[in-house]
């Protein structure tokens, strides 16, 4: 039988179907801005996205002017990673598997695998760093409902982040702790489909909203140390985002890490009233920072605003206001653990971009999923050299924050 490895449509679109199979956490993201890098001229690497424009309400009859205000996000695109591999004549010849199931046993599922693997682990990073919404305790498992989809579903309805595609990811320990848990009393009221699904497969399906994945390509996040008490050494400035801090000298900051602002509250974005009185406003630090003296100025992901179009916290954050590390979590310095992940389709872009491709080479095949954009390309080519063929995957991705501050939550985890 001919060697059908080498037929171009098969090689690139059969390892993308595999490929898809196993990337949740990218394609839950939104893929709607791939159209923006798609231009006739070069853009660069890093577009940038303008949010949608939030008016100000006035009172009473009398006119009031007032400028447009826009903030704008960027999603970049520079993130490129692959497959690689070699044989020689010899191999051809005597060695290599022939036909289309071997070939996809032998060489397209183990690429896909782990070109799928990459491309989620990099998405759930970016996810998590770029997330100052948390639930539940870290290094702690949550074991119930509460704990996790119904304590995000809270928050997201809060913000008004009501869209109907939210996806959820926990580790397989937290899917069985949930599975055997304390709620009990839900396969008495629970939907029959998502109960038999629980018990015959041991995931939950469908909870409060969202749909329930087990991931093992969520990251774990080590807390940074304070040595003693945290605060703003200045009031922080509308729109800024970092926070001028009073702290001891070799105090940690890692980026990831969470900060609450003591007594100060989110906004809902449309009503602009205070969200709730128990979960005060958090942050992501954007940047590792290790003070070297008594103050330190550490870069947050978030923009803050008390007042204006873009409100999102209910008072300016003044100086001396207290801080802090992963609020709900007893003594966190250095603590670690997995970081779940929850979020709608608006919370974060991903772009994954088709790659030029040469002219001449033995093979070449580029495959893109319609729904995603995901592009996997192919490349065989041969050095006269070692009379041995090199074969190549390439995947280009990118990613953005869009609304991660109303539609994403980190779900805390051991």
């Amino acid at each position: 039988m001919a060697n059908r490895f080498s037929k171009v449509d098969y090689v690139a679109n059969e390892t993308l179907r595999l490929f898809m199979h196993s990337c949740e956490v990218f394609a839950a993201m939104n893929h709607s801005h791939d159209a923006e890098f798609d231009k006739d001229f070069a853009v660069g690497e890093t577009i940038r996205v303008k949010y949608p424009w939030r008016p100000v309400i006035r009172n009473g009859m009398d006119y009031v002017g007032g400028n447009i205000e826009r903030i704008e996000t960027t999603v970049k695109v520079d993130q490129a990673f692959g497959v690689d591999f070699d044989y020689d004549t010899i191999d051809k010849l005597l060695n290599m598997e022939r036909g289309e199931e071997r070939v996809k046993k032998e060489y397209l599922k183990p690429a896909a695998k782990y070109l799928a693997a990459e491309a989620d682990k990099r998405a759930a990073e970016f996810a998590y760093k770029n997330t100052g919404n948390i639930v539940g305790i870290l290094q702690t498992n949550p074991t119930t409902f509460d704990a996790t989809s119904a304590a995000v579903r809270q928050r997201f309805m809060e913000l008004s982040s009501i869209d109907s595609d939210k996806a959820l990811f926990i580790p397989p320990a937290v899917m069985r702790g949930i599975k055997g848990g304390s709620d009990a009393n839900l396969a008495r009221f629970g939907p029959v489909e998502e109960i038999k699904k629980l018990y015959k497969e041991g995931i939950v399906g469908k909870a409060d909203g969202f749909e329930w994945y087990e991931s093992m390509s969520l990251k774990s996040h080590t807390a940074g140390t304070w040595a003693s008490t945290v605060s703003l050494a200045s009031s922080v400035a509308n729109g800024d985002s970092s926070l001028s801090v009073s702290c001891t000298s070799g105090d940690t900051f890692k980026e990831g890490d969470v900060i609450g602002l003591t007594g100060i509250y989110r906004v809902n974005p449309v009503t602009r009233e205070r969200t709730e009185s128990v979960n005060t406003m958090t942050v992501t630090v954007a940047a590792d920072v290790t003070a070297g003296g008594s103050t330190a100025t550490v870069p947050i992901k978030e923009k803050l605003y008390y007042t204006g179009n873009y409100q999102n916290v209910d008072a300016q954050p003044a100086s001396s206001g207290g801080l802090v590390l992963f609020p709900g979590t007893t003594s966190p310095n250095g603590k670690a653990g997995k970081q779940g992940l929850a979020f709608t389709r608006d919370a974060f872009a991903a772009i994954s971009l088709p790659l030029p491709m040469p002219k001449g080479e033995e093979v070449m095949s580029q495959a893109t999923d319609p729904d995603t954009g995901i592009s996997i390309s192919f490349i065989r080519f041969f050095d006269p050299r070692r009379r041995a063929w090199g074969n190549r995957f390439d995947v280009m991705l990118g990613f953005g924050r869009l609304h991660a501050d109303l539609a994403a939550a980190r779900i805390l985890c051991a």
